[in-house]
């Protein structure tokens, strides 16, 4: 099951830390990890979202980051979306291989459920977290219409990806991954959805590219993933993708932070010029 009882949980105050403010805020609470965004409609479903495949997967065996009872989330708290996760500890680190693993375990297992549940849909995702910019913010406007010349390559690489369709995670980083006690477990299934199976390899290979990333790790986690997608043409749409998708967010979050506002900037020279800009993390 991926839902935490409550007796469980002890009853002694906590104090709040704040773990990360994105487009979405971070909050652990004690043995509690607390997601808020915004109250919209954008925002509710993006929680039902998560919810709904973190529960799904939880049955099917994949490692998810457990949810905490009462299970009928998303909540509406004080005007925001609230969703309520256990806190794992970290335990072992994990390596490039372990993450291709995990990636194949989400893949084999859930497979059967791709017929069933939502398609992922990273390019709606895309123009989604930048909607609350101007129609003629530039970097903004450069995003939406990416995103549209992108819709139809990407639906066609889906309908032929050679490892045919699965659950995906859609944005498989090691950020987006917690080592826990029994081994690395998935979290934040906010782009999560039924996909081509190789799409999940795109942020690694992504990695490489933009950030600088290893070679041997790239090697490493294709190695676990089982499949090398890299000589596949459909291959490199998903990387278009995903870059699309990063350098969005980086938009979208631009006005809370400085250092944000000039790593978005990059991100659109590098896309929409083609300059020659190694992307940083936050």
């Amino acid at each position: 099951m991926a839902v935490r009882p409550v007796a469980s949980r002890p009853t002694v105050p906590f104090v709040s830390e704040v773990i990360r403010d994105g487009a979405a805020l971070l909050v652990r609470r004690g043995p509690v990890l607390v997601r808020v965004r915004p109250n919209s409609e954008a925002s509710r479903e993006v929680a039902r979202r998560e919810v709904q495949f973190c529960s799904l997967l939880g049955g099917f065996g994949v490692p998810v980051t457990p949810l905490v009872e009462p299970a009928d989330q998303p909540w509406i708290v004080s005007g925001n979306v609230v969703t309520a996760w256990s806190w794992i500890e970290r335990s072992r680190p994990s390596d490039a291989y372990d993450l291709g693993l995990l990636a194949r375990t989400l893949r084999e297992r859930s497979g059967v459920a791709a017929a069933l549940v939502p398609l992922a849909d990273p390019l709606r995702a895309v123009v989604e977290v930048v909607a609350h910019l101007d129609a003629d913010d530039p970097d903004a406007t450069f995003v939406r219409r990416r995103a549209r010349d992108l819709a139809e390559a990407f639906s066609e690489a889906s309908a032929t990806d050679p490892l045919g369709r699965a659950v995906v995670h859609g944005d498989l980083h090691r950020g987006n991954v917690i080592d826990g006690p029994a081994g690395p477990v998935l979290t934040d299934f906010e782009l999560t959805g039924a996909a081509g199976a190789s799409y999940d390899a795109a942020p690694s290979m992504l990695a490489v590219n933009r950030y600088g990333g290893s070679e041997a790790d790239l090697e490493q986690f294709l190695s676990g993933f089982g499949f090398d997608p890299r000589h596949w043409s459909g291959f490199t749409t998903y990387v278009e993708v995903y870059e699309l998708w990063t350098t969005a967010w980086s938009v979208g979050v631009r006005h809370r932070d400085r250092e944000w506002a000039a790593e978005a900037s990059r991100r659109v020279e590098t896309l929409r010029d083609g300059a020659s800009h190694r992307w940083r993390l936050s």
